[in-house]
């Protein structure tokens, strides 16, 4: 394993104890993904499936799914939750990083990355190699969604150095967590650099930290839709929402669909 590969893992890994606890809101992917999934009507690779997610409501639907990530913690948390609902089971969970990606089955017929999870490969290079691992396991025809944050220039520099409390909550044991945020911006380089900071406050005023440091790379839009062609894919829209509005300089996300163009043709 490489040093840049452990020190994603363990990125990921100390994020394991809040994060279907940031996620408790979120859902305005799933419905997009599922719809998705079932009209292309074939087995579904997750890449960067986190604590299980979406991995939940694709088996619900009946759908084989095959989940990547390469945090055996967050694998673990995905793993005793599919134990807990019917044809759980058949959800195949793999560990691996997305660059060197390489499984038995190469004919899905949706993959997906969501939450922005390619652009925690902070290097092009990095991202052009996992779209290209991602391309070879679709099957001719086969459909990606890629999902990434829209590059708002102005919300970047206004957040810049500054400290943010991102969201907080309270647990049933009545400990309070604040979750804080700082971002940095290199603009020429295209990089966010992110710091968590998940304060748990005890009922007895106890306090204990967690840091959370991490980096995103963004895409323009012209560079992802190139990205996407280098890797051998075909882009065939551009959302700006999982609603399928068009992207514009109003979206919030940066959404891409290209499918796997069939040679024999």
């Amino acid at each position: 394993m490489t040093q840049a590969t452990e020190s994603t893992r363990l990125v990921f890994d100390r994020f394991t104890r809040f994060y279907d606890e940031d996620y408790r809101h979120y859902d305005e992917d799933i419905e997009a993904i599922v719809h998705l999934a079932q009209e292309m009507d074939g087995p579904v690779l997750e890449l960067g499936c986190g604590t299980g997610r979406l991995l939940l409501p694709l088996v619900a639907a009946g759908l084989p799914v095959t989940g990547v990530d390469i945090s055996p913690a967050l694998l673990a948390l995905a793993r005793a939750k599919l134990g807990k609902v019917p044809h759980g089971d058949r959800v195949t969970l793999v560990e691996a990083d997305l660059r060197d990606l390489t499984l038995p089955q190469r004919d899905y017929a949706f993959a997906f990355c969501t939450s922005n999870t390619l652009m925690h490969l902070a290097d092009a290079a990095d991202q052009l190699t996992a779209l290209e691992r991602a391309a070879t396991h679709l099957r001719p025809g086969g459909l990606l969604m890629l999902d990434l944050f829209h590059p708002d220039i102005a919300r970047l520099v206004e957040v810049h150095g500054v400290m943010e409390l991102a969201d907080q909550w309270l647990r049933e044991d009545g400990t309070e967590v604040m979750k804080w945020s700082v971002r940095t911006l290199d603009l020429a380089e295209q990089l966010q650099e992110t710091l968590f900071i998940y304060e748990e406050i005890g009922p007895d005023g106890s306090v204990r930290r967690t840091r959370c440091p991490f980096t995103l790379r963004f895409l323009w839009r012209n560079e992802a839709e190139l990205m996407l062609r280098l890797a051998g894919l075909q882009v065939e829209a551009v959302w700006g929402d999982f609603e399928g509005t068009p992207y514009d300089n109003q979206s919030e996300h940066l959404i891409l669909l290209a499918t796997k163009p069939d040679s024999s043709r």
